[in-house]
C-alpha cells in the first residue's frame, strides 16, 4: 500500500466513516474509493481538493 492509500485509510477510520461515506462527500463513487485506497488510482485534482476539505483538521495539506 503506498502512503497516500495508507493515509486515506487511516484517516477515513479515524473518523469512523466508511468508504462510502468518503464517496459521497467528495462527489465519486464507491469504486473510485475503494480504488484510492488499494492503490489503482490517483484522485484528479477536484476529488484532491475536496480530499483536503474533509480532512482539513486532521491536519492534511494538499499534495501533487
Amino acid at each position: 500500500m503506498d502512503r497516500l492509500a495508507q493515509m486515506l485509510k487511516e484517516l477515513r477510520v479515524r473518523k469512523g466513516w466508511s468508504q462510502e461515506d468518503v464517496a459521497r462527500k467528495v462527489g465519486v463513487s464507491l469504486s473510485t474509493v475503494q480504488r484510492w485506497e488499494k492503490m489503482g488510482g490517483r484522485p484528479t485534482l477536484l476529488p484532491r481538493k475536496e480530499l483536503t476539505k474533509l480532512f482539513k483538521d486532521s491536519g492534511v495539506t494538499e499534495t501533487r
